[in-house]
């Protein structure tokens, strides 16, 4: 009976902070040039997304919640997560990566520090899987931020690999 009340919460807290980041996407402002795409438009997709999510969730929730989480942790391995208590010292080992990916972003770069961060929290959390996790985590920093500095002209911090002249 807790948990469906804290599912409830939970739910209702997410379409809180939805809304409060749908309402920070609509108060960007617009800037002087006219373009075709503003720089509000995927916060504010990003914001609707949140909101339809949290909906759904919420429907779930009050609807009586998902009735087949048990089945759906062993498809996915995860039956020994579903009802364990919260693991204090993984939460705290991911929140300082993130700190120390927001403290490294400029310093390091983009692509370094988010090759850092998430080779950190795989190998904290998973290592059964290193060379499939390390491929992703070079395609998720250096490729993105390739395509994101050529492609797109968006300029991410280039850090440590500011001589490659992206």
């Amino acid at each position: 009976m807790t948990q469906n009340k804290e599912e409830r919460l939970a739910s209702l807290v997410l379409i809180v902070g939805s809304l409060a980041y749908l309402v920070g996407a609509f108060l960007i402002p617009m800037p002087v040039l006219k373009q075709q795409l503003g720089p509000d438009a995927f916060p504010k997709a990003i914001g609707l997304g949140l909101l339809i999510l949290s909906a759904i969730y919420a429907f779930q929730q009050f609807r009586g919640g998902v009735k087949e989480d048990e089945k759906r942790a062993a498809i996915i391995g995860a039956e020994g997560k579903i009802q364990g208590k919260a693991d204090l010292k993984t939460m705290g080992f991911m929140l300082a990566v993130m700190l120390g990916y927001a403290f490294g972003f400029e310093r390091l770069g983009y692509a370094i520090s988010t090759f850092l961060a998430f080779m950190a929290g795989v190998l904290y959390l998973d290592r059964r899987h290193l060379a499939r996790d390390g491929c992703i985590a070079i395609l998720a920093s250096f490729v993105l931020y390739y395509i994101f500095s050529a492609f797109l002209r968006v300029n991410l911090p280039a850090g440590l690999l500011g001589f490659l002249g992206f």
